[in-house]
Parts: C-alpha cells; sequence; structure tokens
C-alpha cells in the first residue's frame, strides 16, 4: 500500500472578518491533496466569531477548533497551533494559513512535491496581492517588494525576512529547533521570520516564483507589502514620513532576534566561528551591518536601505555606548585624584 503523507495546517484565528474566513476555509477543502488535518487555533476571539467558526466548518472533522480563554497575540498562538501538530505522530509536513486569504487549489501538492523532490527542509512561495474585493492589486509579491528569496542566506535573512508563513510547507523535523518560540516581552518579529531563519540554519529552502496564496491586503492586516521594502530610496521615503524622527527600536529588535537565534544554536555556531553582526557587546560602529549592506548589493538581496538604516542606528548605539564608558572613566580617574590628593 502507497504511503500518502499528511500535512497539518495551523490556520491562526483572531475575530476574523467572516466573509474572508469562509474564502479561506473554501479553498483549503478543495485542495488537490486532501490528506491533511487543520488546527484552527483561535486566540480568545469574541463569543460571536467563535459561533461564525464553528458554522463555516460544519462538522468537517478535518477542522480541529482550539478556541482559548487567554489572548496571546499571533506569534504564541502560531506556537499553539505548531505544538498541536507535533502531538500528531502521522503528519509529516506543516503548513501555515492566515485567517483572510485564499490558496491555490493545488498548493500542497506543488509544495510537497517540490519540497521532496529537491530534498528541502522549508519551501515557499510568491503570493498575488488582492484588496477587499478579490480584486488583483499586484500579480507578485515579491516582485512588488523586490524580494530576491533565492540569494538568502542566514545572515541576510538576519537582515530581513523575504519568507512568508502562508506560503510555507517544511518538514516536522524542524520543530525540535523551532520549538519553543524565543521569548518576546513585546511582539517585535514574526513566527515565519523565526521558522524561516531556525531552517535556513538546518538545510535547503526552496523558492517558487509561481503565487500560490492570493493575499489579501485590507486594513486589519497585521504584516502587510511595501513595494521596494528594504531598498535605500524605500527607506528614505518612509524616514520622510516620519518626518525624520529616529528611534533605536529597529536595531534592538535586530539585535535581540540575533541573539536568540545564537542561544538556540550556541554550541554549533561557535564550531564554525559565527560572528553575529547585530552584536552589541562589540563597538564596531555599525561597520558589520555595513558589511551586510554590501553583500546584500553583491549578491542581489535589495535588503541595502534595512542595512543602512539599522548600521546607522547601531553606530548612534555606540557613539552613546562610547560616551558612558568616556564618562565612567574620567569620573572614576578623577575620584581616584580627588582620593589621593587628600
Amino acid at each position: 500500500m502507497q504511503f500518502i503523507e499528511k500535512i497539518g495546517i495551523v490556520l491562526a484565528t483572531y475575530n476574523p472578518n467572516l466573509e474572508y474566513f469562509e474564502k479561506q476555509i473554501q479553498s483549503i477543502k478543495q485542495q488537490s491533496w486532501q490528506n491533511w488535518v487543520c488546527h484552527i487555533v483561535d486566540d480568545c476571539s469574541h463569543s460571536e466569531y467563535q459561533v461564525g467558526i464553528k458554522k463555516i466548518i460544519d462538522n468537517d472533522p478535518r477542522f480541529i477548533c482550539h478556541f482559548h480563554s487567554h489572548n496571546l497575540n499571533h506569534y504564541y498562538n502560531f506556537e499553539r497551533g505548531l505544538k498541536y501538530c507535533a502531538q500528531d505522530k502521522s503528519i509529516t509536513a506543516i503548513s501555515l494559513a492566515d485567517q483572510d486569504d485564499i490558496w491555490h487549489e493545488d498548493k500542497l501538492k506543488i509544495l510537497l512535491k517540490k519540497l521532496r523532490s529537491q530534498k528541502a527542509v522549508l519551501i515557499h512561495s510568491d503570493l498575488e496581492l488582492i484588496n477587499s474585493y478579490d480584486q488583483t492589486i499586484h500579480p507578485s509579491a515579491w516582485d512588488f517588494e523586490g524580494r530576491k528569496p533565492h540569494k538568502l542566506s542566514h545572515d541576510l535573512l538576519l537582515l530581513r525576512n523575504v519568507v512568508t508563513g502562508c506560503s510555507v510547507l517544511f518538514c516536522t523535523s524542524l520543530l525540535t529547533d523551532v520549538l519553543p518560540f524565543p521569548p518576546q516581552n513585546k511582539i517585535s518579529w514574526y513566527h515565519d521570520w523565526w521558522i524561516a531563519l531556525v531552517a535556513s540554519h538546518r538545510g535547503k529552502i526552496v523558492h517558487i516564483h509561481q503565487p500560490l496564496v492570493w493575499y489579501r491586503i485590507h486594513n486589519a492586516n497585521n504584516v502587510g507589502v511595501l513595494k521596494d521594502s528594504g531598498k535605500i530610496h524605500c527607506e528614505f521615503l518612509i524616514l520622510c514620513r516620519k518626518k525624520f524622527k529616529i528611534n533605536g527600536n529597529s536595531y534592538l529588535v535586530h539585535r535581540d532576534f540575533s541573539k536568540a537565534f545564537y542561544r538556540r544554536f550556541k554550541r554549533e555556531l561557535n564550531e564554525i566561528g559565527y560572528t553575529n553582526p547585530f552584536d552589541d557587546r562589540k563597538l564596531d560602529f555599525g561597520w558589520n551591518i555595513l558589511k551586510l549592506l554590501y553583500k546584500s548589493l553583491l549578491v542581489g538581496y535589495n535588503s541595502e536601505g534595512a542595512a543602512l538604516r539599522i548600521g546607522i542606528l547601531k553606530l548612534i548605539f555606540d557613539i552613546q555606548r562610547s560616551y558612558r564608558i568616556i564618562l565612567y572613566h574620567c569620573l572614576k580617574t578623577f575620584r581616584s585624584y580627588y582620593k589621593n590628593s587628600q
């Protein structure tokens, strides 16, 4: 008897637009790859939305609803969903779903076939951008944002995520390293960024330029898309809109995210002499991040603007730190001189 792989789908919900949600559910039901189970992980939606979710599912046993009494935010909600998949040993690959998108009917079939034929640990596809009325905004999210995911490496991925969660399929073997998610007091990075980073360290990531998801853009999106995201002119326009007000949060997010990566794989990274370009313990004044800018430019990763922004923030961070160090030593010297002069 031929073995047919079972795919686990994690669909995270929170007060979903029920019209969009129903379209997503229908697109999952219509998948040409039919051996799947979908864990709907609800993050404490209001009761009327929970009732609506149950009605749309209509007792289909392939959908397992998990309604929670505490809101954890989307990051930890996806972690809950992955833990449900980890309990089912018959699941061999995992896909992630948002509550308001629409899947291509061959999405799971295409991704799984390519995942296995390429002996990869994770695969993801392009996305077609649609609006609230299912009308196409742009046929390719990758082209719209200037993404070049096939140029990806784990250090460039630390700089900028180019893997969208709702387009991925990955091996369950990754769960050992993915779970638990690195803790965050304030949600600063997303589940798909972490999963992609782990996958880039563990094995091969495959990129399919064919859009397999209709990615809906509307006002309630947690994460949207931005034309030419990561490029220098885009960063400049954003800075203009903010009236050139600069805060260091962007650097701190990358610093903390890279630290989480290092803590998870410390022994292995030390063995290969890994150097964290976002390390705040070294006074490099942004030099290592600027080297990432050069690498991005050299390979065509299209994230030079992000690297420049974060590098400047690291420069400011190190100047402030240098000032504090110099001030500390000056005060220490003065106190010593004053004490000896008595």
